[in-house]
């Protein structure tokens, strides 16, 4: 029952991430499911997320590539996490700490306390 409303919290961001998942799919990208995750990588999501590897929105990680999707899929499910923990606020509270922390003179994303710490081997 937890597991519901955890899904049902986060669905008006998941909204958003499976209509980007729409554009993979209608551009030749693939598409699927792994733990109750919705997955997409390729297509116009290259071009999209030239800028970075993968993003969670929601239930939903987009990636580049299949390479990024898995070599990026323990990080971004992290943030699957905290959308579930903080539903349709994650965005702009996610954004309005990146801000303080730049007026602060540190780094919106290294320094970002909802970054999870990277693992043996992962970039930032």
């Amino acid at each position: 029952m937890i597991r519901f409303f955890a899904y049902l919290w986060a669905a008006p961001v998941t909204a958003v991430g499976l209509a980007v998942t729409l554009l993979a799919a209608a551009t030749g990208g693939s598409v699927g499911l792994r733990g109750g995750v919705v997955e997409a990588h390729g297509g116009g999501l290259r071009r999209l997320l030239r800028g970075g590897a993968a993003v969670a929105i929601g239930h939903v990680i987009l990636a580049r590539d299949a390479a990024c999707l898995e070599r990026s899929r323990p990080h971004e499910l992290a943030h699957v996490r905290q959308y579930e923990r903080w539903g349709p606020l994650l965005p702009p509270v996610y954004w309005l700490v990146a801000a303080w922390l730049r007026l602060r003179g540190l780094h919106p994303y290294l320094d970002h306390p909802f970054e999870p710490p990277p693992r043996d081997g992962d970039s930032p």
